[in-house]
């Protein structure tokens, strides 16, 4: 009867034992789902220990458990694991028979956490066998939780706010850089005002600054006139001129990829002049000459950039005649106009200079 109560009283307490020796207490911080993944995970790899796995999922992590130390607890070890959004993890473990808490912080990828939960796994199984084993795993209680109690008062303290860097703003557009020198084709058209008649056609300008100055520059150009037939009776002319200006010119004003450049200055035109004689009239031409005119020049230019490497221009001016130049013809009844232009002549001009 003796053997038989000892028999009886000691079952309970061999139970009691041998389940506190083979359990360990899991505490997880994630959603449910999420909890029971780990937990079959920590079950799988435990069972080849002989140890039992106890889950137990939390909202969050009440780190003045681990204050407690595991005594009088029916458990092998306790052990907390805090699954973050981001793929992260944090995983403390306490063994009942030493004063010691293990911490291990594991980075995963938050698009697949079947990794990070393996890893988690396998620290808990190293862990475990270590502590059956005799091993020491992790540091002494008090010193791991400075650890912790550091990063709670660093979490608890207020971030200073960062000022937020001033947005960028748009510089405005800088004026385009002069340039030293600048050449380019032209065409123009100047009207001569006596019955409709205009000449045109194409030349070339040169532009350069003046030593040490940012406005001030001088333009020499050199156009070709078309000839121009005018009729008359009983004379006419055929005139056909080279047009050659000097100016001084000022950039007036200036943006971010155009300029008004303003010009006055001087010129020389070289016409040849061609009488001829209507049919039925029986007159003596003049031999073919050419006749030399001084002329002043006015000139407003609207320069656009094109890229950094070409500007467009288009320039509207007057070509002034001083001496009233008329081209006559003389016969025994007197003097007669074949054209008379006008002293002050409107010009137009379009083309492109590059550097």
């Amino acid at each position: 009867m003796l053997l038989l109560a000892i028999a009886l009283l000691g079952k309970p307490a061999l139970a009691q034992g041998n389940g506190s020796d083979s359990t360990v207490q899991l505490t997880v911080a994630a959603p449910p789902s999420d909890a029971e993944a780990l937990a079959a995970v920590a079950r799988e790899l435990l069972e080849r220990l002989g140890m039992q796995v106890e889950l137990r999922r939390v909202e969050r992590l009440d780190l003045r458990e681990l204050r407690q130390p595991l005594h009088n607890q029916p458990y092998f070890a306790r052990v907390w694991v805090a699954l973050g959004k981001t793929g992260k993890a944090r995983l403390y473990l306490e063994h009942a028979a030493r004063d010691r808490v293990l911490v291990r912080d594991v980075t995963g990828d938050a698009h697949n956490p079947e990794l990070l939960r393996e890893e988690l796994g396998h620290i808990l199984q190293t862990a475990v066998e270590g502590l059956k084993a005799g091993e020491e795993i992790g540091a002494p209680r008090d010193e791991a939780l400075k650890q912790v109690d550091a990063e709670e008062a660093a979490a608890a303290q207020p971030t200073k706010a960062v000022p937020a860097a001033p947005a960028p703003t748009e510089a405005p557009p800088q004026p385009q850089k002069r340039r030293n020198f600048r050449f380019g084709p032209r065409y123009e058209a100047v009207w001569l005002g006596d019955t409709g008649h205009f000449e045109d056609g194409p030349g070339a300008v040169l532009g350069a600054l003046l030593p040490d100055s940012e406005r001030f520059g001088l333009e020499l150009g050199g156009f070709f006139h078309r000839p121009m037939k005018v009729e008359g009776t009983p004379v006419g002319a055929r005139l056909q001129s080279l047009a050659l200006n000097a100016l001084i010119t000022f950039d007036a004003w200036q943006g971010g990829r155009a300029r008004l450049r303003l010009g006055a200055g001087i010129g020389a035109d070289f016409v040849r002049v061609s009488p001829f004689a209507n049919a039925g009239q029986d007159v003596q031409l003049a031999k073919s000459h050419w006749s030399k005119l001084a002329l002043g020049r006015l000139a407003a230019t609207y320069a656009h950039g094109v890229g950094s490497f070409m500007d467009l221009e288009l320039t509207l001016g007057a070509v002034l005649d001083p001496n009233g130049t008329h081209y006559v013809f003389q016969s025994s009844a007197g003097a007669t106009d074949v054209l008379s232009p006008w002293p002050v002549r409107p010009l137009l001009s379009l083309g492109a200079t590059v550097p």
